[in-house]
């Protein structure tokens, strides 16, 4: 009886979590949570150079993957930073990443509430009216020379330094920016 009272209850929160993450995507603009595949993530890596000294971050993070293979790739880069503000896919990534004892680091907030000043790439898989809000911060916050990697959506009226279609995936672009 208790544990049917139990997994009624973890049901019901999870359903909760689901619905408020719902209206958030539906009224307030957030982006769903959808993974860059792995083939787009070794074209991304192949395309940019990282220093060991680099501050990365991935701005709705979900599972972390781009910075997962940021810290398979390079091992020497010590600060990966990830942005997740909805709990559900905050609250994974920390359980698989504490598993394989990771270094990279998942905040649970709002990255219209994080400072991007010390940041060398921040990597966006979002949509396009987040990257529009986002522009202007990027512009304000972030310092010479760091480097902005849209997946899908460009940052509206600014150049991008290098644009790569992904071959065999119909329209998908990727957009490289320099701040």
């Amino acid at each position: 009886m208790i544990g049917i009272i139990i997994i009624t209850i973890i049901l019901i929160s999870v359903a909760v979590l689901l619905t408020v993450n719902f209206f958030y995507i539906i009224f307030q603009g957030y982006a769903p949570f959808i993974i860059t595949r792995d083939k787009i993530l070794n074209i991304i890596l192949n395309h940019i150079s990282f220093k060991d000294s680099n501050i990365i971050y991935e701005l709705g993070s979900g599972k972390a993957g781009f910075l997962r293979a940021i810290e398979k790739k390079y091992p020497q880069i010590k600060k990966l930073i990830g942005i997740e503000y909805f709990f559900l896919p905050y609250f994974l990534s920390r359980i698989q990443l504490s598993l394989i004892k990771s270094n990279i680091k998942i905040l649970n907030k709002n990255i219209f509430n994080t400072n991007f000043a010390e940041a060398d790439v921040i990597y966006c898989y979002l949509n396009n009216g987040m990257m529009g809000k986002l522009k202007e911060k990027f512009r304000k916050e972030c310092k010479r020379g760091a480097q902005i990697i849209s997946y899908q959506f460009p940052l509206p009226n600014l150049t991008p330094v290098k644009v790569v279609d992904i071959e065999d995936e119909g329209k998908d672009k990727v957009y490289f920016y320099k701040m």
